[in-house]
């Protein structure tokens, strides 16, 4: 009579824990399609590769949550009760890997770019692609393995294949958050409408890096630490549905990021002002952290000369004094009027 199998570790820290993440990565998913269909609605302009991307990565987050329900429904409906299957590494479940790593792949190219609109620095950008690139480069080694090994009892053996690629995911995603403050901080001026859009900028940058830096992390010391049981997996579930909503909101708040700047009033302190009819130098124009079409926001400056000229008192004195030539006196009284209008000062567009 053959010994019954024993899995090395209770249901509730193995299919209890991904049956969590499957609902946790439903709801997920739901916002993606809200996001995705406010973005086609809102933005049917945008750029052709742009919504092809948004099209892609909701197909592959789709695709993502089905590979996961027929997992779950491979090993707690088929298979109930058949324990000896319990232990088996299912093909859906192995290949859900591949579309997290594409749609990492995809979300952190696109921010790279950001990151070189910005900075123009190419050291950056290569270094945050070649991370990226990891990722997803082990993230298909991880794949081939777990088919080779059969067995999630096995999976000890790839720790240092998951746990090098989700520290590159990570590592990835500080770096771009830091890297797009530090070059949005540089780009601060006395414009106050301005340095609010930036301000939102910069927020949007460091919640979108923290949050799938500290999953990408958690996925990772789990494995390390608990590579037989799927607590990682819970993990790993939501890692791609953040990545695709993080990408959807960065692009879906640029409208209100826009209506946000118009209703801050822009106040500069006037300075020096040259005399009327001096040509006026260009105003600088700063980098746009979308790219070359959009909002752009200015003030500008107008001088109004006025003139007065007492021709009776000239006229007196010309007559006391025949030899003095007739010289009128003019009393200037400048006015400063401030127009809000617009000036290349921030550009806010979607590529």
């Amino acid at each position: 009579m053959s010994t019954p199998y024993i899995p090395p570790h209770p249901s509730e820290t193995t299919y209890g824990a991904i049956f969590v993440a499957l609902i946790a990565s439903a709801v997920f998913y739901g916002v993606t399609l809200l996001q995705t269909y406010l973005y086609f609605r809102r933005y049917p302009k945008d750029p052709m590769f742009l919504r092809t991307m948004v099209f892609v990565l909701c197909f592959l987050d789709t695709l993502h949550l089905i590979f996961c329900t027929i997992s779950i429904y491979w090993y707690l409906v088929i298979n109930y009760s058949n324990l000896d299957m319990l232990d088996d590494s299912f093909w859906a479940m192995n290949l859900q890997v591949d579309c997290n790593g594409l749609i990492g792949l995809s979300v952190q190219f696109f921010f790279a770019r950001r990151v070189w609109l910005l900075s123009k620095n190419w050291i950056l950008t290569i270094i945050i692609c070649t991370l990226a690139c990891m990722h997803f480069g082990l993230g298909v080694v991880f794949t081939v393995q777990a088919f080779d090994l059969g067995h999630f009892s096995r999976y000890s053996k790839l720790t240092w294949i998951t746990s090098t690629g989700l520290g590159c995911a990570a590592s990835a995603d500080i770096l771009i958050a830091l890297s797009l403050c530090y070059y949005l901080a540089k780009m601060r001026s006395e414009f106050k409408r301005t340095n609010s859009i930036i301000t939102t900028l910069m927020i949007y940058s460091i919640n979108t890096g923290a949050l799938t830096s500290i999953i990408a992390t958690s996925c990772a010391v789990t494995f390390a630490i608990m590579p037989t049981n799927f607590v990682w997996l819970s993990f790993f579930w939501v890692l791609g549905k953040c990545y695709v909503n993080s990408f959807l909101a960065m692009l879906n708040s640029r409208e209100n990021i826009c209506e946000k700047a118009r209703r801050v009033p822009t106040f500069v302190e006037l300075g020096h002002l040259p005399d009327a009819g001096a040509p006026t130098p260009p105003s600088p124009t700063k980098k746009s952290f979308f790219g070359k079409r959009g909002v752009t926001l200015a003030v500008i400056v107008e001088t109004t000369t006025e003139r007065s000229t007492d021709y009776l008192r000239n006229a007196r004195n010309e007559a006391s004094s025949p030899s003095s030539s007739f010289a009128p006196i003019a009393r200037p009284a400048s006015t400063f009027v401030p127009r809000y209008g617009e000036e290349k000062d921030f550009e806010l567009s979607p590529c």
